[in-house]
Parts: structure tokens; sequence; C-alpha cells
């Protein structure tokens, strides 16, 4: 895939834009691995950040970490023009194979990649689903994607500096008890994997096993290393 163009989101957030010139199938909230510096090798597992159907290009949404070698590369020396290398997409964390129409989707930092992808899908695709959202951040302008979540309704919270329009502090569980309806959505959650055992605990009181759905790629919980 050749990369179109290039968007900071946040201080230490890019979205790469790639252009596919083959079809590519893959589902919102999928992933894919991506070779560094076309190495076999050296492969990192990113989210794709776009949603087929909607976006009009393959994105991949990434963190620079200070030590990681994928993201240092993708966000200090890849440029427009460029190529990259992406496996087929990954990944069961998906919501198009839910015939339920209420959802709660849960999100910390860099979690939010496919959380997104599926709200954007969800609202193409069922309109008349009841999507609620909890994002957290570190700080306002950690936010990402922060234009287009003025499209969709969302609860933000920071954990610093909140300013208007932001619930201060950490997701808490009576921040979840005031959702509607809580024990009849599907809750999806994202994020790190402190962030979702905290969910996975504060929702068990009102929801099922079976309506928790965690984000379980690589990212998290397996090699290769998202960094």
């Amino acid at each position: 895939m050749q990369v179109h163009h290039i968007h900071q989101e946040t201080p230490d957030v890019w979205t790469l834009s790639l252009l596919c010139h083959d079809y590519y199938p893959y589902r919102a909230g999928q992933y894919a691995l991506v070779s560094v510096r076309n190495s076999a090798e050296t492969l990192r597992a990113y989210t794709l950040s776009s949603t087929p159907g909607v976006s009009e290009y393959i994105t991949l949404t990434v963190r620079r970490i200070d030590e990681g070698t994928g993201s240092q590369w993708l966000t200090r020396e890849v440029k427009r023009g460029d190529y990259l290398w992406l496996s087929d997409a990954m990944g069961e964390f998906t919501c198009d194979d839910k015939a339920e129409d209420k959802f709660l989707l849960l999100a910390a930092g860099c979690g939010v990649t496919p959380i997104m992808a599926m709200r954007r899908w969800l609202a193409k695709y069922r309109p008349q689903a009841d999507v609620q959202v909890i994002y957290n951040v570190r700080s306002p302008e950690d936010v990402i994607f922060a234009e287009e979540w003025r499209n969709y309704p969302v609860t933000l919270v920071a954990e610093h500096n909140a300013t208007h329009g932001f619930v201060a502090g950490r997701l808490t569980r009576e921040l979840l008890q005031s959702v509607p309806d809580l024990a009849s959505r599907t809750v999806m959650t994202c994020g790190p994997a402190p962030y979702m055992e905290k969910v996975e605990q504060d929702v068990a009181p009102w929801a099922s096993p079976a309506s928790l759905r965690k984000n379980s790629s690589p990212r998290w919980l397996r090699p290769p290393p998202a960094g």
C-alpha cells in the first residue's frame, strides 16, 4: 500500500492514510501486521483505524513510543509516496457479527482506534443502533480523532487538566452506572490491559460475561509487539 498522506492527531499520535491498489477485505475493528522497513523478521501489529465502506483510505493510527521500533519508523521516517506491506486483516474484535442494537463502547488512549472504526460502521450500517461511547484520555490534547468525535455522541474523560466538555478523572463505576440500559448493552472495550481489567470488574454486576467483548489483539497480550 502507498502512503497518501499523514495527519498528526495529537502531540504523539499520527494517522497514516494508505492507498490500496488492490481489493483489501477487512472488518471494522480488525488489525494487520506491518512490515517495518520491509523486513520479514520485523513485524508490528496495528489496528486498521479506517472503516470498510466508509473510509476513503486504509488508515493506521500510531502512537510514537520512545523505544518502539515500528512506531518510530512509521511516525518519523515514513513519508508520502512510500510503500508499506500489510498482512491480511486479522482479529475477532468486531461488531458486525452482533445482532443487538444497543452498544457501549469504552476506550482508553490509542485503544480508541478500533472503537472509532466500529462507531463509523454502526452509524453507516446500523443507523438505528443506540451507541454510547466513553473515551478516556490523559488530557484534552490527547483526544484522537478530535474533529470526528463531533459527529457522534461521546463522553470524554480526562485524567488531567479537564476543560469544558470533559469529565474530570478516570472511568468509574458511577459513570458506567449512568449509562442508560447498561444491562442490555453489548459492551466492547479496548485499551491497556489494566484498563480493560477494571472495565470487566466494574461492568460485571450489570452485564453478563457474554455481553462483554475485550480487544485481545497482539497489541497487549501476545507478540509481535505494537511498538
